[in-house]
């Protein structure tokens, strides 16, 4: 049995997870405070077929497809908001150590496009790629909290990665290389 001191040690992740799936903050506050209560009201349906981080991220994923589906705008304004880095306090920044200013330009306009593009990818997309890299979830914690098998995470995110390098290859000018074949034709 989960007790709900369990659930209360996920609050910051649960909180850095809404932030970057909902993109307003007021929203990710309410989908967040909505997922913890959820949680804490459902534990007796809590069957530990997976982790208890794991369920509340399904959880929280779930709460924030929903106020997605009640919702039409979002502006990339929002998102670079509320994108937070790891520890999920302060906005994601280039360290104040980076010497060269040429080089903190290249890397804030390249955070930039990395934003847009991922403003761009379909919210599935989006979502995976944020539980990966994002929140360092495992494709076995991934596919429990998003109800897919392994298989089809494993591929959602080779998709969401692909689309991910079209995105910033359209905003960097360039076009994708073709990959040269193994085989000689004859």
């Amino acid at each position: 049995m989960v007790k709900p001191e369990e659930i209360w040690r996920y609050r910051e992740e649960i909180h850095r997870l809404a932030r970057q799936l909902c993109r307003h903050k007021e929203d990710a506050e309410d989908v967040a405070q909505a997922t913890l209560l959820k949680a804490v009201q459902h534990l007796n349906e809590f069957r530990g077929e997976a982790s208890v981080r794991t369920w509340l991220h399904r959880i929280a994923t779930n709460e924030c497809r929903m106020l997605r589906r009640r919702q039409t705008e979002v502006s990339l304004e929002q998102l670079l908001e509320t994108f937070a880095t790891e520890e999920g306090t302060e906005p994601f920044e280039l360290p104040a150590e980076v010497p060269n200013p040429e080089e903190i330009a290249e890397e804030a306009e390249m955070r930039r496009l990395v934003l847009q593009a991922l403003e761009n990818l379909p919210e599935r997309y989006r979502t995976v790629l944020l539980l990966k890299d994002g929140e360092g979830m495992k494709e076995r914690e991934i596919a429990q909290a998003m109800g897919l098998s392994l298989l089809a995470v494993k591929a959602l995110l080779h998709r969401a990665r692909k689309a991910l390098r079209e995105e910033l290859l359209k905003y960097l000018g360039t076009k994708p290389q073709k990959k040269k074949s193994r085989h000689r034709a004859t």
